[in-house]
């Protein structure tokens, strides 16, 4: 039986929800796989032409929400910055070699390619980590095709509730590898995640704004409960299924989906204990000064900002909350 053919809309800007799982749906993936993929998101996402909306990586799945652009509104200089920036060996290409640039226009526009990219760095760092052959991922990841506007919104609020559906944790916020927790307790570092096309556009707001619209929707939606109709049919009278509970729902709802600051910085916490190194730029290269020879690696010589303050700086990357 033949594969359905996939549905790529070519020359204009269109939204795609991605589903991969793991070969057997296997649970390989533990906190450092689940990192270790969301940076080779984030990586990919800034070669490929593409906006990433939401993600969520699961232990045996992740989910990805994009925007894919046209071709046509990159310009060449912008392709060959890209080219230079994320494969060094075509530093030869310039502006004059078209053919070359048409190429890797079609190729960075490609949704297919950008997951196979995703997908396949990832399981050459795993097999290569654990010492494993054979194949990682199940069969080829699912694509769905979005209208923007309630469809996208909808399945956005999907995907960061899923480690609420699993009960892992008791608000999305609270799970480090999805969306949401990355908008708000990893303060959308490096503004890797976008609203394009959630919210009509007579009703956009401030980044502030839109996330607490955004969020009250979340905690609506997460705290109804839901029968399928498989449930009915099997004779089932209420969703067993976890959810946001009403009293969370309610102390949310009284503060208008508002997070205070003192909150923020508990959750954020997380600098202060895996950060390594914590402080001014300055401070952080004197530690450089000190350790390099045993303890720091030239590679990770860096000094990476935080939302804990103008000033405030730490020697690991750290991508999200705790």
């Amino acid at each position: 039986m033949s594969r359905t053919r996939r549905l790529k809309i070519m020359g204009e800007s269109c939204y795609y929800h991605f589903l991969s799982r793991t070969v057997g749906q296997e649970f390989y993936l533990g906190d450092t796989e689940k990192e270790t993929l969301l940076n080779i998101i984030k990586y990919y996402s800034g070669m490929y032409l593409v906006k990433v909306i939401g993600f969520c990586v699961m232990s045996n799945h992740f989910h990805l929400l994009i925007k894919s652009e046209p071709e046509h509104i990159y310009a060449d200089e912008e392709i060959v910055r890209r080219l230079k920036k994320y494969i060094p060996k075509l530093e030869q290409c310039s502006l004059n070699d078209e053919v070359k640039i048409a190429k890797a226009r079609a190729k960075l526009g490609d949704i297919s390619e950008y997951m196979r990219s995703i997908k396949q760095t990832f399981s050459r760092w795993y097999n290569k980590a654990n010492g494993r052959t054979g194949y990682f991922w199940g069969d080829r990841f699912k694509s769905i095709w979005l209208q923007d506007g309630k469809s996208l919104l909808t399945c956005l609020a999907y995907i960061d509730l899923n480690p609420v559906r699993a009960n892992i944790v008791n608000i999305p916020e609270d799970y480090r590898w999805c969306g949401l927790s990355y908008r708000v307790y990893g303060n959308n570092a490096k503004n890797f995640l976008t609203f394009d096309g959630v919210f009509e556009e007579n009703s956009q707001g401030s980044p502030d704004i839109m996330l607490r619209d955004y969020r009250y929707l979340v905690y609506k939606w997460g705290n109804v409960t839901r029968l399928t109709l498989s449930d009915i049919e099997s004779g089932k009278t209420e969703d067993t299924r976890p959810k946001i509970s009403d009293e969370i729902y309610v102390r949310e709802l009284e503060r208008n989906f508002r997070i205070a600051t003192p909150e923020l910085l508990l959750k954020r916490v997380r600098y202060f204990s895996d950060g390594l190194v914590v402080g001014s730029k300055i401070f952080i290269k004197d530690a450089y000064a000190r350790f390099s020879k045993d303890i720091i690696l030239k590679k990770d010589r860096k000094a990476h900002k935080t939302p804990l303050g103008n000033y405030i700086y730490t020697l690991r990357h750290i991508t999200s909350s705790s």
